[in-house]
């Protein structure tokens, strides 16, 4: 006997393998005594065939009794619905085995440490170039804004004063030398 390691042990070379799990083998359980069940209600519970014999004093048979028919229908569809759960569970276990088998190796942490430092030297550099044009528009903001302010306060003192009287508020920017 050669020495495996565990996954290696139930493969075979170009076979089928079969997963079964403690679900695929309660199914097949419950589906096999559906089955006999059915069985012992096919032999047993159904009605013979052919005609009822005649009543009593020439009067027509009886009807005929149902209880059997009942049973084999609700015998017959445990058995349906056993099976079927059967191959739903078998089909399941065969998309999960294949799933373990068909996964790919995980990314290495080395691998991961670098995207991830690369990633975040990104995101550095456009938080930083972000922030650059940000500073740059609030620069030009605040420019426009002071020569708006400028420019009207300007605008405004020259209508003042060309006003014929003058409000008692506004000052001359140049004092007057006093008067000796």
């Amino acid at each position: 006997m050669t020495d495996r390691s565990l996954p290696h042990v139930r493969s075979t070379n170009g076979g089928l393998h079969v997963q079964i799990s403690k679900l695929l083998i309660a199914a097949v359980i419950v589906a096999t005594a559906a089955t006999g069940a059915l069985i012992v209600a096919i032999l047993f519970e159904m009605p013979e065939r052919g005609h009822p014999p005649p009543g009593p004093n020439g009067m027509p048979p009886p009807p005929p009794d149902l209880q059997p028919l009942v049973v084999f229908s609700i015998v017959t569809g445990l058995f349906v619905l056993s099976w079927l759960a059967v191959l739903v569970v078998f089909s399941r276990d065969q998309i999960l085995l294949q799933l373990r088998q068909q996964q790919q190796p995980g990314v290495s942490t080395d691998e991961l440490t670098t995207k991830l430092s690369e990633l975040r030297a990104e995101l550095a550099a456009e938080r930083e170039q972000e922030l650059r044009n940000l500073s740059e528009s609030l620069t030009e903001m605040t420019i426009e804004y002071g020569e708006r302010r400028e420019t009207d306060g300007y605008l405004n003192g020259m209508r003042t004063a060309t006003l014929p009287d003058q409000p008692e508020n506004v000052r001359s920017l140049r004092r007057s030398p006093p008067q000796k």
